[in-house]
């Protein structure tokens, strides 16, 4: 039953930490008063979102070999335990999409630039 919880909400409590660290931090950091900045106050910036991220990644990744062997081992047992084969399944797709996403926020922190302007 703890392989399931794992599989299950280990990639999108990875995914939510990600956001709920990096965010504030960015928004901090190019946006600390009134006035918009042109650079973060923090030179380092992209390094601690980068180190969050692969953290978060890492935890994500975790959580989806979880899953997948609960899944796999799930389909060589019996029939009768229907539910926990469907709660499995559902964590494996579950860690795949919330994986994903992760790496969709790892693209950005690459490809954008820390304190550029929205227009």
């Amino acid at each position: 039953m703890i392989k399931i919880a794992v599989g299950l909400f280990g990639a999108p409590v990875a995914w939510i930490t990600q956001l709920f660290l990096s965010e504030p931090l960015a928004a901090h950091a190019c946006y600390p008063y009134r006035m918009p900045l042109t650079a973060p106050i923090w030179e380092g910036l992209p390094v601690i979102l980068a180190i969050i991220s692969i953290a978060c990644f890492a935890v994500a990744l975790l959580s989806g070999l979880v899953a997948w062997t609960s899944w796999r081992q799930s389909d060589a047992k019996s029939v009768g335990e229907n539910r926990n084969r469907f709660l499995v399944k559902l964590s494996a797709m579950s860690s795949f999409i919330f994986i994903v996403a992760i790496i969709f926020n790892i693209c950005v922190i690459l490809l954008v630039p820390p304190c550029s302007s929205w227009f």
